[in-house]
């Protein structure tokens, strides 16, 4: 069994992802970060991106996050963010329809809830651009 990292990735609604991988490559705000196992301890703001994952020296999956924190050290990666979204297993036809969703929320008369479906709308549009 080759060495691995512990991944999380969590949101404020749910733990989308707990589990061992090879490698990680994430949307640090300087650029990205690979992070292997034993990685020297960073803790580092990320953008919005795609975070690819590896295992089995194979590229595996991809989850678009809407930035965040990370925290690495030698034996996990444990990402913060505000959303999340797991490229390959999204049902496109979903996504679009939560689009239409938020976007009929962009022009409500409370501004906390029209700044949030805007925030929502931009990041969902980016998940769909990466699906194709």
């Amino acid at each position: 069994m080759s060495d691995t990292t512990n991944l999380e990735i969590v949101t404020p609604s749910m733990v989308l992802v707990s589990e061992p991988v090879d490698m990680v490559v994430i949307p640090g705000s300087d650029g990205q970060i690979g992070a292997l196992p034993r990685h020297s301890k960073v803790m580092s703001t990320l953008e919005r991106g795609v975070i690819d994952i590896y295992n089995d020296n194979k590229f595996t999956s991809r989850i678009m996050i809407d930035g965040g924190i990370a925290e690495i050290n030698e034996t996990s990666v444990v990402i913060l963010a505000e959303r999340a979204e797991k490229i390959d297993k999204a049902n496109k036809q979903m996504l679009e329809e939560r689009l239409l969703a938020f976007k009929s929320q962009e022009n409500h008369e409370d501004k906390s809830v029209s700044d949030l479906a805007n925030k929502n709308s931009s990041f969902i549009k980016a998940v769909l651009e990466n699906i194709g």
